[in-house]
């Protein structure tokens, strides 16, 4: 292997990871991530003389300023982040280092730059991608700086010596960076090795000083996922087709969760609710301040305090969304978030709820989103007295008994022959549910640009998205008397068997009703046509990847990046625990804590992938190790062959014969120096000898870098040569 060849393969693969890390979380616009791209493949053919032209030189030095230039006037006049400038900016040094990269002092700072891109990229994100790039960097850091700091050794012993004509003979430095001796298979798997220290002593380091939050050190927010239907208003002429939408909101793990659990499961997750209907869709009347839920230690109380006991939990790791609401199932009677850590102090999340109790948290700098755990109550919890005076209460009726005053008389009429036979509002309810379950489910719009929406899908098409079945229901359900309100929330979750949860997608956003019942309160109804809450499961290969993918993001999240101050003191209590069982000789495993919030770790996968993790890395050693004692094995073959390895051999004993020398002479050579160098040096302070030892150490130079052979005859003339300088020396003394 060429050295020159690996060393600039090494450097490479360390700046694409750099770069790689920096825009893998989506922060760069499209523009500039193809020009980075570009740049960086370009730089790849330059060679030779290209790189040390005047004109080149200067145009990158031009291009480079210029591109300051544009980043200043981004960050004053267009409100870029700066920090996105920066990152920019130091994505284009890189790709202006690497498109001149001359010497070794340009390819350290190279090296350089790939470790800043990397550390600034745990401040723009820290996902899964990022642990690739961490990785890789760890595996190919220690190549790259051992060859960095060869090839300085090599331009900074013998080329300043060789372009001033200060060598006794010609040395091609070139031709010692195209050698085939320099770098070897044991080289790279020995610098390999030392990864392993270098990731364990990052390991012990992460395990004992976690992320407690630094201000600017702090993990960056990610910009929230707008999701349609839980904003201040819902729109039905400009909502509906975001049910193909694949992106995953949030992850979930019911309580309930058995050993072989479902493919797909109807979870309702309550988000948001309405009560002003506008004839053209929904709004939110702001008549109250939101309510800060009760607190205590990192439980949170809706409509009771949570008790584990009696109560099931269930978690969830939402992502950044915008508007920040929380999501429950509708027995949700309270919540627990752990505590976020900044500047090594703790800061709890505060919870807001609102008079339809849809539940919102306050933004922090955590781009993570949200971890907490709902605790969901096992039966229907009646109304409070305080629930019930309310519901009597004339601002009860006027807010959910409201319809516009130009709501045609078609409607009313409809809601009366629909009802007429029922008496209770749960019966009517039912009625009203079932007539509609006999309508279409599309998620187009046929009747959008109606002027009246509703009636044309009430009385024409016959076929809406959930918006459009939740709105019927409530506006037919207050035509006659029944007090109702519009849900928006999830219905659905697809089961990932490696992660055992459940992922949730933006397209399995939906519509619902909520009926008041005086002994049930608040009850359930989904009007849209129960066919369309069961999509058809993804199967194949790719959906296998990405369910492994999405595990695997969920785990990193879980151990790595939400791995704080908490996290700690609950990892040194379980291992506490675990060192007392074992000290008594076993036991009874004490019983794990109530979950809360943030401190979820995903559960045991039902497939076990232990066995195969073992094999895989069972044969990648097997493999290392091949590659290693092959590389041995040429290596003492080239020496018995009396090849080149004899070359090498013959240079090493000259090396050793020619310190031997020097200190018999009273001038020991330095381990810092050169043996070319100080043979220079004797050379200079006019020491007896000193031409023998320059003449020895230029035939050095030119047997172990100069692919030089050597020949028997003279090798004996070199030794004797040293022998009678060392002899001298002697006798002089």
């Amino acid at each position: 292997m060429r050295f020159a060849q690996v060393h600039k393969v090494a450097v490479y693969i360390l700046s694409a990871l750099g770069l790689l890390a920096l825009g893998a979380g989506g922060e760069l616009p499209g523009l500039s991530v193809a020009l980075i791209v570009a740049g960086f493949a370009a730089s790849w053919f330059v060679e030779g003389e290209r790189l040390v032209a005047a004109a080149y030189t200067r145009g990158w030095s031009a291009a480079l300023a210029l591109s300051l230039l544009v980043e200043i006037a981004r960050v004053v006049f267009f409100d870029t982040d700066p920090l996105m400038a920066i990152v920019e900016l130091t994505a284009i040094l890189q790709v202006n280092r690497l498109a001149n990269r001359r010497d070794a002092r340009v390819y350290q700072q190279i090296t350089l730059l790939a470790g800043l891109m990397l550390v600034a990229a745990t401040v723009l994100g820290g996902g899964l991608s990022y642990a690739l790039a961490f990785l890789g960097f760890v595996l190919i850091a220690p190549w790259a700086m051992t060859l960095g700091h060869l090839r300085r050794e090599i331009e900074g012993n013998y080329l300043a010596d060789a372009r001033a004509g200060r060598a006794g003979v010609p040395i091609d430095v070139a031709r010692i960076l195209r050698s085939r001796r320099v770098v070897g298979a044991g080289l790279l798997a020995g610098s390999s090795l030392l990864s392993v220290p270098i990731f364990l002593l990052t390991a012990v380091i992460f395990v004992l000083f976690p992320r407690i939050g630094l201000g600017l050190l702090t993990v960056r927010q990610r910009p929230e996922s707008a999701v349609a239907g839980f904003g201040n208003s819902v729109d039905l002429t400009g909502h509906g087709t975001i049910r193909d939408n694949p992106t995953i909101v949030l992850r979930a793990q019911p309580g309930d969760l058995g050993p072989n659990p479902p493919s797909y499961r109807a979870l309702r997750l309550r988000g948001a609710t309405f009560d002003t209907y506008t004839g053209r869709g929904w709004t939110r009347r702001v008549t109250h301040a939101d309510l800060r839920l009760e607190r205590e230690a990192t439980r949170y109380t809706l409509l009771r305090p949570p008790d584990p006991s009696r109560d099931v939990a269930w978690r969830v790791v939402l992502d950044p969304i915008d508007p920040p609401v929380l999501f429950a199932p509708a027995e949700t009677v309270g919540f627990s978030v752990d505590a976020r850590y900044e500047a090594g102090l703790p800061r709890y999340t505060e919870l807001l709820r609102d008079r339809d109790d849809g539940v919102r948290y306050t933004r922090t700098s955590d781009e993570a989103g949200l971890v907490y755990t709902a605790w969901v109550a096992t039966g229907r919890t009646p109304p409070s007295p305080r629930a019930l005076d309310e519901a009597h209460s004339p601002r009860f009726r006027q807010r959910y008994l409201q319809l516009p005053a130009d709501l045609s008389p078609e409607l009313g009429a409809l809601a009366q022959r629909l009802t007429n036979p029922a008496q209770s509002p749960l019966a009517r309810a039912l009625a009203v549910q079932q007539a509609l379950h006999r309508f279409r489910y599309t998620t187009e719009m046929p009747s959008g640009r109606a002027a009246r929406p509703l009636d044309d899908f009430l009385f024409r098409t016959r076929a809406g998205h959930c918006e459009y079945f939740s709105t019927a229901m409530v506006v037919l359900l207050r035509s006659v008397g029944v007090p109702s309100r519009n849900v928006t929330g999830f219905l659905g979750g697809t089961y990932n068997r490696y992660g055992r949860f459940y992922a949730v997608h933006q397209g399995d956003a939906h519509s619902w009703v909520e009926v008041w019942d005086d002994r049930e309160g608040w009850v359930t109804f989904d009007p849209t046509p129960p066919s369309t809450e069961s999509p058809a499961a993804r199967t194949g290969f790719l959906a296998e990847a990405d369910a492994v993918l999405e595990a695997a993001r969920l785990r990193w999240r879980a151990y790595i990046v939400d791995f704080d101050l908490s996290t700690q003191a609950n990892l040194a209590r379980a291992a506490w625990r675990f060192a007392q069982r074992h000290r008594r000789g076993g036991g009874a495993a004490t019983e794990p804590a109530a979950p809360t919030g943030r401190s979820w770790r995903p559960s045991r996968p039902a497939v076990s992938l232990k066995p195969a993790v073992a094999v895989l890395l069972a044969l990648a050693s097997l493999g290392v190790a091949v590659w290693f004692l092959r590389g041995l094995w040429r290596g003492s073959r080239a020496d018995r062959a009396g090849g080149l390895g004899a070359a090498q051999r013959a240079a090493v004993s000259l090396a050793r014969a020619l310190d031997e020398a020097v200190s018999r002479a009273g001038h020991p050579r330095p381990l810092s120096r050169a043996p070319l160098k100080h043979a220079e040096l004797l050379v200079a302070k006019g020491v007896p000898g000193a031409e023998v030892a320059l003449r020895v150490a230029e035939r050095y130079v030119a047997l172990r870098f100069g692919e030089a052979r050597v020949e028997g005859a003279e090798l004996g003339r070199l030794h004797a040569a040293l022998k009678a300088l060392g002899r001298e020396a002697d006798a002089g003394r």
